[in-house]
């Protein structure tokens, strides 16, 4: 009876972090497919992003840069507190916006480590853009590196659940080791209950 109360846990738990789980994974997809249709608005937001080296003191946009550099290692870590450094290779990622958007698709976050997630910690707290034009484009963007850095959060306390004995490692490993991101899955899923709905293609 002991035994199967510790199982009852354990199953708990891990149905309470699958859950924590569901939201962020939404708002990165919703963040996506705002971003998917803004393009230009990427590479528009890209062109004057060198001009924000200029300021003496570290904007927003640098902050939120400087996050998707350290997410995707677009610049060795030696380089990612160069604020000229930074600006200028996001520039050049948003001005690529369809590989972009494939990286963010890509991005496991259960594969994010946990020094990566101490260092993103305190840049995505700062993050609060507040642009103008292509306000919906920043603060998708933002969204993004926000529900990211939460999923990646959540993935590093079922991995030490599982570790200390407080998860099933097996239900554990199925979550950690899943090699399809969960945005991606969640995209995969859409796609088809739209089809469904839509029905077959007409000849």
């Amino acid at each position: 009876k002991i035994a199967c109360s510790h199982t009852d846990r354990l199953h708990i738990r891990q149905n309470l972090l699958c859950d924590r789980l569901s939201q962020p994974t939404a708002e990165m997809v919703d963040a996506f497919i705002f971003l998917q249709d803004h393009k230009a608005d990427m590479r528009h937001i890209g062109e004057t992003l060198t001009q924000q080296s200029q300021r003496r003191h570290a904007t927003k946009e640098l902050m939120l840069a400087t996050c998707f550099c350290i997410f995707f290692e677009y610049l060795p870590i030696a380089e990612s507190g160069d604020a000229a450094r930074v600006l200028e290779t996001f520039s050049g990622v948003l001005s690529r916006p369809d590989d972009f958007l494939e990286d963010l698709m890509k991005l496991r976050a259960q594969g994010v480590p946990k020094d990566k997630i101490f260092r993103l910690q305190p840049l995505i707290h700062e993050v609060d853009i507040n642009g103008t034009d292509s306000r919906g484009v920043l603060d998708s963007l933002s969204a993004f590196a926000r529900a990211a850095l939460e999923s990646a959060q959540i993935y590093s306390e079922i991995r030490d659940a599982a570790e200390a004995g407080q998860l099933d490692r097996q239900q554990a490993a199925n979550l950690l080791d899943s090699l399809e991101s969960d945005q991606r899955r969640m995209v995969s899923a859409m796609d088809t209950g739209q089809q469904a709905v839509d029905g077959p293609a007409s000849p």
